[in-house]
């Protein structure tokens, strides 16, 4: 029972590095989804000249 601190401290770091690249990977796909919108855009305009 004396060790509960570390237990608690190590599964608040864990989870904080978990959620950390979870929301690292959303943005990552978002920037993505914009990039190929912007692509997708871009090759519409050249098949239309």
């Amino acid at each position: 029972m004396e060790n509960l601190e570390y237990l608690f401290a190590a599964y608040t770091l864990i989870w904080s590095l978990i959620f950390g690249y979870i929301f690292t990977l959303y943005r990552r796909q978002k920037r993505l989804e914009e990039d190929l919108k912007h692509l997708e855009a871009g090759y519409r305009d050249q098949e239309n000249d």
